[in-house]
């Protein structure tokens, strides 16, 4: 089951690819939870780009 995400503003985009770009840059490898977070932060990036920008 997926979790919903949504951005309802250009901060919370930044602060979204923010998060993805350090959870990308961790030394650690990305455990499947972690990849799976990333993968629907950015779907939710990708929809408030189409509607917003």
């Amino acid at each position: 089951m997926e979790k919903e995400f949504k951005i309802t503003s250009a901060k919370q985009y930044e602060e979204t690819m923010i998060s993805v770009f350090e959870m990308q840059e961790q030394e650690e490898p990305l455990t499947p939870a972690q990849l799976a977070e990333i993968n629907i932060m950015l779907k939710a990036a990708e929809r408030y780009e189409q509607e917003e920008l």
